[in-house]
C-alpha cells in the first residue's frame, strides 16, 4: 500500500496547507512582547494564515482579554491558531516546578485554539513501551481538556528510538499529526535530514498519512530540505529574530534590515522598524513556502533547493541523498 503525501490537513473545517510554517510567539529570546507579535500577526492574516503562541506567556498577560479577543478575531478570519504547551518558556524561566499541565489546561479552556501541542514529557522512561504508554495516556488527558482543539502530541526521544515511537504513538492515537524536536534529530542538519527519513518511512507503513511537524525550524534552507525528507509542518523564532535576504533566503542579524527594506514594499508603509521588518519576513515566508507546497505537489522539490539554495549547499545535499535534477 502506497501512503499519499497529503497537500492539505482539515482543521475544523479549515484547509491546512501543507508543507506549512507557522510563525512563533514567545517571551524568551525575542525583542517585543508577546501581545505585540501577536498583533502584528493578528493585522496580517491575509498574509499569514496561521501562528503559534504559547499557553505559558498568555498566562503571564496583563491583560488576558484583549489577547482572547486578538485571537478569536484572527480565528474568525480564516487563521489556524497553534497553542504551544509552554514547556519551552517555562524552562528558560526557570519555572518549570510551577508550570504543570493543569495550568496548561487552564490557558486550553480560556484561549480557544485550533490546534495545540500536548503536554509534552522532557526526560521519559527509557522503556519504549512505558515511554508510548505515558505518551498515549498524556495525550488523552490534553485532548479531553481541549474540546474541540485537536492536540498533537510530542515525541522526544534519541533519534534512533524516534521512528518507532512515533508509528506505535500515531497508531495507539489515531492522530493526523504529530510533533518531535529538530534538535533530537542530530547535531548537525545533515544527520537531522536522514532522521527524519526515517521516521517519514516509519509513519507511511501505517494505514493512513501523519503529518510530522518539527519543533524550533524556521530556517527557510532547512524547512526546504526537511520538507524534501517528509517533513510537514514547521515552527520557529526566525521570522522575528533575524531578517531575511529575499533574493538568497538567507538570514541576517535583525539590525541589518536596512539591507533589505527595498525588497518589499513595507519600507514605504509607514511603519516602525520592527512592524516593516516582521512584514518584511512573513511576505518571504509567504512566498518561500507557496512555492515549496507548488514544487511537492509537481515533483520537482530537488529542482526547487537547486534553485534556491547556495550552490556548494545543493551540491552537498545533491551528493549526500542520491538527488538527481529533472
Amino acid at each position: 500500500m502506497t501512503v499519499v503525501r497529503l497537500q492539505e490537513l482539515d482543521i475544523g473545517g479549515k484547509a491546512l496547507s501543507l508543507p506549512v510554517y507557522f510563525p512563533s510567539i514567545s517571551s524568551v529570546k525575542t525583542a517585543l512582547q508577546p501581545q505585540d507579535y501577536l498583533q502584528v500577526l493578528v493585522s496580517l492574516v491575509g498574509l499569514n494564515g496561521q501562528y503559534l503562541v504559547s499557553a505559558f506567556d498568555l498566562a503571564a498577560l496583563a491583560q488576558p482579554a484583549d489577547a482572547a479577543k486578538l485571537l478569536q478575531a484572527s480565528r474568525d478570519a480564516g487563521a489556524v491558531t497553534l497553542m504551544d504547551s509552554g514547556n519551552y518558556e517555562s524552562f528558560w524561566k526557570d519555572a518549570q516546578q510551577k508550570w504543570l499541565q493543569p495550568a496548561f489546561h487552564q490557558m486550553l479552556d480560556a484561549f480557544p485554539c485550533d490546534l495545540a501541542f500536548g503536554f509534552d514529557e522532557q526526560q521519559p522512561p527509557a522503556d519504549s513501551a512505558e515511554h508510548v504508554t505515558l505518551l498515549v495516556a498524556r495525550w488523552r488527558e490534553d485532548q479531553a481538556a481541549a474540546g474541540a482543539c485537536r492536540v498533537v502530541p510530542i515525541i522526544h526521544a534519541d533519534a534512533n528510538n524516534l521512528p518507532g515511537l512515533c508509528s506505535a504513538v500515531a497508531a495507539e492515537t489515531g492522530v493526523s499529526m504529530l510533533a518531535v524536536a529538530e534538535r533530537r534529530l542530530g547535531d548537525g542538519v545533515i544527520d537531522r535530514a536522514r532522521a527524519l527519513l526515517a521516521i517519514r518511512n516509519e509513519l507511511d507503513k501505517l494505514d493512513r498519512y501523519v503529518a510530522l511537524h518539527l519543533l524550533g525550524t524556521g530556517n527557510p534552507i532547512s524547512i526546504a530540505l526537511y520538507s524534501a525528507m517528509g517533513a510537514d509542518s514547521f515552527d520557529g523564532l526566525e521570522w522575528c529574530q533575524t531578517v531575511v535576504d529575499h533574493e538568497t533566503a538567507l538570514l541576517y542579524h535583525l539590525s541589518q534590515a536596512d539591507f533589505f527594506a527595498a525588497q518589499t514594499a513595507w519600507s514605504e508603509a509607514g511603519l516602525s522598524f520592527q512592524a516593516r521588518t516582521l512584514a518584511h519576513n512573513l511576505e518571504f515566508y509567504a512566498s518561500w513556502m507557496q512555492r515549496l507546497r507548488t514544487a511537492i505537489s509537481n515533483g520537482t522539490v530537488v529542482d526547487f533547493c537547486r534553485l534556491n539554495f547556495p550552490a556548494h549547499v545543493f551540491r552537498q545535499c545533491a551528493v549526500t541523498f542520491d538527488w538527481s535534477v529533472s
